[in-house]
């Protein structure tokens, strides 16, 4: 895929707690790239101006723009074939990547470990939500060339082989997964009830 001398972007994105990390994680391990957290930079770096109701960071998201092109111009100037950049900002930056990997969850498991870290009511709301409509999978479908949802192992574990293989240089077929529609789901937990106002 990509052309001699070119820096591949793989963007891994998704709602928070959905599995971002852990999925790059492997697809270290296949690929032997090691990813690179947006959270990170934004940490690193202090790109934020302060924090919202809910005790999130307000991001300066043209300053990470601009250091996630500086980073992406280094990995290409040091002859690496790819980066993997990780985070849930990426589907809202105004970047373009080569592969997006959404990383999809089951509702029920996602509040359980949204709470585990703490996230406030409205915050898990706004989560559930944006995870019921894909906000992240539209919105990064909009900015790559090619873009795959992902939810079980194996369909984790055929999108790592698949960029192992692009990255490899072998003639690797994209990936044919099923759509991810979580509107059921949804629907469960406001017939079951909920404390989340759904």
């Amino acid at each position: 895929m990509p052309r001699k001398g070119r820096l591949l972007v793989i963007a891994v994105t998704g709602t928070p707690a959905a599995g971002k990390t852990s999925f790059a994680k492997d697809l270290a391990a296949a690929t032997g790239i090691t990813p690179i957290e947006v959270n990170d930079i934004v940490e690193r770096d202090k790109l934020f101006s302060g924090v919202d109701q809910n005790g999130s960071k307000i991001v300066k998201m043209e300053e990470l723009v601009r250091e996630i092109e500086d980073i992406e111009n280094a990995e290409k100037a040091s002859g690496r074939k790819a980066v993997i950049l990780v985070g849930h900002l990426l589907a809202d930056l105004k970047l373009g990547y080569d592969i997006s990997v959404i990383v999809r969850s089951n509702l029920k498991d996602l509040v359980s470990r949204l709470e585990e870290r703490d996230y406030q009511r409205e915050k898990v709301r706004e989560n559930l939500v944006s995870e019921s409509i894909d906000y992240c999978g539209v919105q990064a479908a909009e900015k790559s060339k090619e873009t795959y949802e992902v939810e079980t192992d194996a369909q984790k574990s055929e999108v790592a082989d698949y960029i192992k293989d692009v990255l490899s240089g072998k003639k690797a077929s994209a990936p044919k997964l099923p759509a991810i529609n979580k509107m059921d789901e949804m629907l469960e937990l406001v017939y079951e009830g909920n404390d989340y106002g759904l």
